[in-house]
Formats: C-alpha cells, structure tokens, sequence
C-alpha cells in the first residue's frame, strides 16, 4: 500500500485578496498541508474523480472519519492540466450569508479573476443585497465560462443559517456545466437533492466508504505510525474502531506511548466517551507538562500562529512547541506552505477544550481577553471582538464594537455583524453606550417596526445623557472602556430621531426641532447625518402637503450627495423626488427620475441592490396610471419579491397598496383580496398610522367598496371620525378622500362635496395636481348624481385638461360609466385640439375597457364574464335592486322605502347605468352574476 505527500497542483495560489472591508484569513483558502505521510486510498481517489461529471459531490459522515484529508489528498493528486479547485475551510465564524460569500466569492475570484458577479467589499452594502440577484449574476458568469472549475466547501456542517441552505440550494438548482460542487460535511444539507438525485447529478460518498479497510488500517498503523501490531490485535482493533480515522489515529499515539494493547482494546470496549476519555489520558497526559500545557491553553483558538500564541501564553517560545506538536502528530495541521499558521483538528481541540473548562476554568476568561486584544492590534475586529464576548470582557467588546469607523456604519461587514455581537451584551451593559444603541437603531431602520428603532434610539439618547453627566461630574476618571458622549454624537441620535419623526409619524413639528438640534451639535464632516437631516426636514413639508417646498429641500442637497458617492443616500435621494415629482402630477418627470434611480442602481457594480424595489414601484404606479396594467403587475411583483428578501418591513406596505391597486384595476378581485390581505398583515407587522393614511387609505376603501363590503368600510370611517386626528394635513386629506368615496357609495352627493372643497382649494395653492385631478373627478360624481351637470362638464373639462399632458387614464376610468358617459357629452362643446385628442383618447380607454374587463368569476363557465363595477352601487341603490330581483314595481319600491317615486326613478337609472343595463331584466341578472344579490342586508 503506498502513502503520499505531494505537492500541490492547479490548487489557487497564495491568495491575494482585493480590497475588503473586513479581513479574509488566506489560509481558509487553502487544503491542509500533510506533514507526515497519508495512506493513499486509490479506490476512493478514482471514485472522485469519476464524480466530476456530476453537479455536485456530497462527502458526508460523522467527524473523524478523514473526509477532509481524503478531499486535500484528492485534490493534491490533479495534474497541472487539471480544473482549478477553489477551498474554502468554514468555521461557525462564516454562518452568515455576508461571511458565507464573501469567501465563496473570494475563492472562485482567485481561480477565474472577473468571475465573482462583484468586488467582495460591495456584499456588506446596506441593506443587503438581493442575493438571488447576485446569484443569478454568479450562474450567468459561470455559463460564460469554457474552462471547468472546482469549488470545495470544507466543514459545511458549520453553516445553519436558513438564509444560506437556501442560496446554496438555488446555486445548485441552477448550475452550469463549468462549475462543480463538492461539500464536506458531518449532517447532511437541510435542502432536497431529490431532483438532483433524480437526474444523476449527484455523487454521494458516506460512512461506509470513507470507512478504513482493514488492508488501510494495516497500512496505516505500520507505515505511517510505525506500529507493528499482532494480526490479532489489529483484528480487534478493527473491529472496535470499523474503520473510523481519528480513533485509529489516536489508539496509534497511545500505543506509541507503550500503552499496553489489552488495556486499549479494553477501553475500546465502552462508549466512544469512554473512549476519549481514555484515549486523552493516555496522549495528552504522556505529553510533558509544558506540551500539556501548551496544547490545553491554545485550544481557544480557532488557528494558532506564534505572534499570537505568544501573546495568549505570555511566553516567547510558541514557534518552538508547535513544531515539536507537528512532529508528534498530535493532531496539529499547517495551514499554509510557509508553516505560519496552523489548526488543531477539530475533535481533538474539542477534547482539548473540554479538559482545560474541567482542569482551570478560571484561566479561560483571560486567555481570551488576551487573544482579543492581540487581534484588536492586528485590525482584526472580528475575530477580537468574538474573543473579547467569550472573555465576558463586556466593556472591551463594546468599545471594540463603538471603534467601528463612523462611516462604515452603512456598508461594512463589521457593522453587519454588529446586532448579533450586540446580542451577546447583556442589556444593561448595551444600554449604557450610545453610540450601540444609535447603530441598532440605524441598522434597524428598514426592516423592523418603527416602536423597535424607537426604542433603541430614545435608549441611545439616555445613554448619552448619563455619559454626558458622569463626565462633566468626573472629568478625568473615566473609565478607559466606558461609553464616550461627544456632542456631534447627539447630533447624530438627532437627526435619527428626526427621520423616524418625520418617516413614520408626518409629525413636521418634531422633525424640525429635532433638525434645529442635530444642527446645533453636529460637526461639518458628518455630512452624512446632515444629509439624512435634510432628507427629514422635506418630509416634514410633504407631510403637511408643501411638495414643491420638499422638491427644493432635497435639490439644495444634491451636489453634496453626488460629490461624496455615497450610494445609499443618492438611492434615498431619486426615491424621494420621484415620490414627490408623482404628487405633484408630473408623471413623465417622475418617469425620467425613475429611470435615472434604477439605471444608477443597475450600472453599480455587483448584484442588483435592493434599493432598487422603490423605483420599481413607482414606476409600476405611473404605468398602472398610464393603463398599462400587466407591465405593472409585473413590475410590482418584481419590486415585492425584492423587498421580501430582505425583509423591508417599510416598503412592503407601498409594495401591496399599489399590487392592490392594479389588481383592482384588472377586475382580479381573488388576487386584489390576497393583496388587501398580504397589505393589512404588513401594516401590522410595521405598524404607522401616518404612512397607512398616505399609502393605503385610499385604495383600501376602493376595495372594501367594489368587493360591496360597506360594513368594513363604515367600521373604518367610524373609526377614523372617533379616533384622536392625525399631525399631518396631508395625511387626513387622504382619510378624507376615502371617506368622500364611502359618501357617494352612499348617495350622499352633499356630504362629499361639502367634504371635497376644501381639500381641493388646499390642494390647488400647494399645486399637488395628482390628489386635485382625483379630488375633481370625485366632485365631477357628485354633481352628476345631483343632476348638476352642467358644473359636472365644467369641472370635467378642467380635469381634461389638466390631465392631458400627463396621459392620465386610470384616474378617469376609476369613475365608471358615469364619467364614460359625462365625457361623451362633453365632446360636443368646443374644446382646446389638444385636449380633444385626449378626450378621443379616453372614450376610447373606456370602450376598450369596460366590457372586456375579467372578474372574479373567470373560473365559471362564461364566454363573456362580466366586469366588477367600478362605480360601486350605494346603499340604497342595493336595495333598490333587491327589491327589483323580487319583482317590484316603481310603486311597491317606493311603499317599501317611503320615499317618491320619482326618487326610486333616479335609483333605477344609476343602477342601470352602473350595471351597464339596458332594461331591469339585465341589471338583475348582471349582479345576480356579480354576486350583488346573496349577500347579507346592509345596515
């Protein structure tokens, strides 16, 4: 039987890595280097290499059973003509998408220069980044390729996180020819391979293969650890141990040691506990006690490197004991060809680790302070902070946390780990620093409820006011690891507080007042928190309803924006003008915005940033506005399942109000229920009345209206005209446009004028031409349901003409069949060519669209399904209608209800307008079809 230790081929080199904002530990990329002489196992060599033609190698059994030696040997064995391999050895340090990939990358990087989809750094953008994205941008790179690649995912046990099962998952589903998989593994992956399995593409190795023959075994034990052991006792060793590597290895060092085979073969009678147990006693305790000593204190490192050991073990002679563990065997691997660094196997530093918490406990806090601040010197914040929280050196580990640079906060990994680091604190000790509690509150901003951000920034604020008091009481005694409380610090929670008061609350009076006071405490170089300030302070003037004001806001802020690049402000940037460029009617404005926002966005490099679910989504409303309905529901699908991905509970809201719209738009009612239903879910998860007005008000009592649920509409304005009113004008304007559409479902036309007026006068002076447009063509309703229609034409043509330029539609179309039919009338006055045309435009919309419109009913059998109405029947019209189902006539209809006849009349016409019926028999059957006449009595 032979044995090897070659060098390597076609392995990456020395990894070189770019620029990163969190540093990669080189030797991750490469496979362990042997010292000693390996048994060569051929037969599993060969089964490798056939293994190539499939997607993926799954090398799966329980530790200590050689699968990454096997793998290191393998890969050592590939002639230089060979695939290159990309390693990557995970460690539970990497169970996070941003980690996971910023090494996976790196590795395919060095083997493919331009391969990875992006630069490494750009992954810890903030939000994340859309990560199916960035995979298909991967996969698509790979198909381009013509030369084959290897990609070795050691100790893929370690990664638990769902978020990554489920990438890797879709990785495979999709890859391409040029890139095969291997994963060494002690579980097996919580994903299915059944369709891989299904299709041959996967090559798994398990137990029973990686099992030593008992011819490996004999190799192993008399040519590699130069043991010469009876037939018998090697027999029975066998049969113990069944092939299983770590035992045999360490049962070899104990026998090495002299121990007696029969006191061995006894303890291999009992439990594998039993069998470290005895095992230890036998290697680590035949070790002289400076080696013990040695073994046990380092076994808290994940690798060892003399520098660092030196400073852990307070001593100078680390290089020393480490060549003499490689020499023994015991379990030490280089993890470099310099012999710089180096790694315990991972059973054996378990074992380690056991027996130091059981021998000197006490030791262990401080060998872990002092390895933290070894990497604290090295600008390793990462790994000094994990050692600084097993230290429980709480103080240490938050100002580790606080020395993340200010301007990092937004992109750096480092701050993507920062909340589950924080999550180790206790809570007092977070509490009382504030610059902790102001990064939890930024990194929460976007995907968490509002009252959650709050808290951590009102606690934010009360650490820096007890900072602030101790150092003004004790000036120079200040604890070297306690919080700091700069004033630019208080301009930063400032101008947070500021945001959220005016994102989530309209409430313009606390966004200004916390502006003045960022104002007054920030430094000129924290532009970003003057930038975010100035963002808050046109949001107090939209939500009040001064858009033209909030336009001016943001442009005085955009060469500053521009000049510094930053990317995740100039994104905040193009969503807020196109929002306030749409409100105030400027479609094609905001279109050309719009366009501007996802082309800046897309043209970053690496994978499409989630940022871009905004813009899609107000592009998808001005096409819904343009009519042009299916490019819209695709649009908003595409921005929702953005938003999805990472959770953005502030957008979704946006996302489901416009998905409901559309719907709506297209007669989908089923879809526009599951939209209403995905809607109210999403506003309870992120709970804010204000955004709930402004978004949702509107379309929400659309809905409850044209599904006929005028109960849940009543319960709404009920509610509304009972609750305590809302701090922004613009917010109850839009509560109030909801209740004036509830007040002509009801045929109380006078209401909804007297409602209407003011709203459209204030409306007017603040020149918001998108609410008056809809404002006008509610009042246009009203007076065509009072008979006023030569004030109906009159404001229609306004609307005409306000609306041309812009190539509204759906705002017309919204009205029903009675603008349909005010519009017909008003092509016979002499109107400006211009609007003419559009006019023509219009009546042909609503030709077009009226009859052939689906409905919820599309799954009976219809040739031609009827249209749900978009001028939803008022109450009294419901009953009307009920009574003519029954058979009534005029007069009956008038006996039942005590009212004329002449008003029953004018019932029967809108309800025969409404349905698009020409005579009683056909409205009846239209709503007996519509479903208008099952359900329960109104109120």
């Amino acid at each position: 039987m032979g044995h090897e230790n070659h060098k390597p081929h076609n392995i990456a080199p020395e990894p070189v890595l770019r620029s990163s904002p969190y540093p990669l530990l080189a030797t991750k990329f490469l496979p362990p280097v042997f010292t000693h002489e390996i048994v060569v196992r051929p037969r599993l060599l060969a089964l490798l290499n056939a293994g190539l033609h499939r997607r993926l190698m799954l090398i799966s059994a329980a530790a200590g059973f050689g699968k990454t030696t096997l793998l290191a040997s393998w890969v050592r064995t590939f002639p230089p003509d060979h695939p290159p391999v990309a390693w990557v050895s995970l460690d539970a340090g990497d169970n996070t998408p941003l980690q996971f990939w910023m090494y996976v990358l790196s590795a395919l990087e060095q083997c493919r220069p331009g391969l990875s989809p992006l630069p490494v750094a750009s992954l810890s953008e903030q939000p994340q980044p859309s990560w199916q994205a960035m995979l298909t941008a991967l996969v698509n790179n790979l198909a381009r390729q013509s030369e084959p690649l290897v990609l070795v995912l050691d100790n893929y046990e370690e990664m638990t996180e769902p978020t990554i099962q489920a990438q890797l998952a879709f990785l495979l589903e999709h890859l391409p020819p040029t890139l095969r998989v291997v994963l060494s593994t002690r579980t097996d992956p919580p994903f299915s391979l059944a369709r891989l399995r299904a299709q041959a593409q996967v090559l798994e190795v398990r137990t029973e293969q990686l099992r030593a023959t008992s011819e490996e075994m004999t190799a192993f034990l008399r040519q590699v650890m130069n043991l010469q052991l009876s037939e018998q006792d090697s027999q029975a060793v066998d049969a113990r141990l069944q092939g299983w590597w770590a035992g045999m290895q360490l049962a070899a060092l104990s026998l090495q040691e002299k121990a007696h085979p029969t006191d061995l073969l006894q303890a291999l009678q009992g439990t594998q506990h039993e069998l470290f147990e005895y095992l230890v006693q036998e290697v680590l305790h035949r070790q002289s006690a400076q080696v013990q000593s040695f073994l046990l204190r380092t076994s808290i490192l994940s690798c060892l490197h003399t520098s660092l050991c030196n400073a852990v073990l307070e001593q100078q002679d680390s290089q020393h004991f480490l060549e003499e563990i490689e020499r023994a065997n015991l379990f030490l691997s280089p993890l470099d060809n310099q012999h710089q660094w180096y790694a315990y196997h991972p059973f054996w530093a378990a074992v380690l680790r056991a027996q130091l918490e059981q021998t000197a406990p006490a030791e262990v806090p401080g060998l872990h302070l002092r390895a933290s601040q070894w990497y604290a010197a090295q600008q390793m914040r990462g790994k000094a902070i994990q050692h600084a929280l097993q230290a429980h050196e709480w103080s240490w580990a938050a100002l580790l946390m606080e020395q993340i640079p200010r301007q990092d906060l937004w992109s750096q990994l480092e701050y993507a780990l920062l909340p589950s680091w924080m999550e180790q604190l206790p809570r007092e000790v977070l509490r009382e620093r504030p610059r902790l509690c102001l990064a939890s509150a930024q990194s929460l901003f976007w995907i968490a409820p509002p009252e959650v951000t709050e808290s951590w920034v009102r606690d934010a604020r009360r650490a820096w006011t007890q900072a602030h008091l101790r150092e003004e009481q004790t000036p120079t005694a200040r604890d070297a690891h306690g919080p700091e409380a700069p004033l630019h610090l208080l301009g930063e929670i400032a101008a947070l507080q500021a945001t959220i008061a005016g994102f989530y609350h309209g409430d313009a009076g606390a966004t200004r007042a916390f502006c003045q006071e960022a104002l007054t405490h920030l430094e000129e170089q924290q532009w970003a928190a003057r930038v975010q300030m100035a963002f808050a302070q046109a949001r107090a003037n939209v939500s009040q309803g001064y858009v033209e004001r909030g336009v001016l806001q943001l442009q005085a802020e955009w060469s500053r924006i521009k000049a510094k690049g930053d990317q995740t402000l100039e994104s905040i940037y193009w969503r807020e003008a196109v929002w306030e460029s749409t409100m105030a009617g400027k479609l094609h404005q905001a279109w050309q915005l719009s366009q501007q926002a996802i082309h800046a966005l897309q043209t970053l490099k690496g994978p499409q940033p989630t940022q871009i679910c905004w813009p899609y989504t107000y592009q998808a409303r001005i096409l819904h506005e343009w009519n042009r309905l299916e490019e819209a529901h695709q649009l908003a699908e595409q921005a929702i399942e953005l938003g999805e991905q990472t959770e953005l509970l502030a957008f979704l809201p946006l996302a489901y109000t416009l998905l409901l719209r559309i719907t709506l738009s297209q007669g989908r009612l089923e879809e526009a229920t599951n939209a209403s239903q995905q809607l109210e879910y999403t506003w309870r998860n992120s709970p804010s009345p204000y955004r709930t007005a402004i978004w949702s008000s509107v379309d929400q009592m659309r809905f409850w209206l044209a599904g006929g649920d005028l109960e849940q509409a009543r319960r709404w304005a009920r509610e509304v005209r009972q609750g305590d009113p809302l701090d922004s004008p613009l917010a109850r304007e839009r509560q109030n446009v909801a209740l004036a559409y509830l007040l002509l479902a009801e045929s109380q036309a006078d209401q909804a004028l007297n409602l209407l007026i003011p709203l459209v006068e204030r409306a007017t002076v603040t020149q918001r031409w998108n609410h008056v447009l809809e404002m006008w063509l509610l009042q246009i309703q009203a007076y065509h349901m009072l008979q006023r229609q030569r004030e109906a034409l009159a404001l229609l043509a306004q609307a005409v003409h306000l609306a041309a330029p812009e190539g509204y539609i759906r705002h017309f179309v919204a009205g029903g069949a009675a603008i349909a039919a005010l519009l017909s009338q008003l092509r016979e006055q002499e109107l400006q060519e211009e609007d003419r045309l559009y006019l023509e435009t219009l009546l042909r919309v609503f030709n077009q669209q009226l009859p052939a419109q689906p409905t919820h009913l599309e799954s009976e059998p219809s040739p031609s399904p009827p249209q749900p109405l978009l001028d939803p029947l008022s109450a009294r019209e419901q009953e009307v209608l009920r009574l003519l189902a029954r058979g009534a006539s005029n007069q009956d209809i008038a006996e039942a209800m005590v009212v004329a006849t002449s008003t029953v009349k004018h019932h029967i016409s809108n309800i025969l307008s409404k349905l698009e019926a020409t005579n009683r028999t056909q409205a009846v059957a239209r709503a007996q079809a519509l479903g208008f006449l099952s359900s329960a009595p109104l109120e």
